[in-house]
């Protein structure tokens, strides 16, 4: 399992990489990614897609674990 610390990290994997149909149980969000779900966004990372919003999001617990996602390709 991979932990990814920010946004580019995360676009990076989802769209340079691989693409996966989910990250949980396959990644983790820490660093200033989690600081940015947990204490801004009450657990949610939105808005990553990298040509607008498409409805992504990325939910999250407050130790980093994944435990929803919808990931637009």
């Amino acid at each position: 399992m991979i932990t990814i610390n920010n946004r580019n990290e995360l676009h990076n994997f989802l769209y340079e990489g691989k693409e996966v149909d989910t990250l949980v149980g396959v990644a983790k969000i820490g660093g200033e990614l989690l600081v940015e779900a947990v204490d801004h966004n009450h657990g949610w990372v939105l808005c990553f897609f990298p040509y607008g919003d498409e409805g992504e999001f990325i939910q999250v617990d407050e130790n980093g674990n994944v435990l929803n996602d919808s990931i637009y390709y």
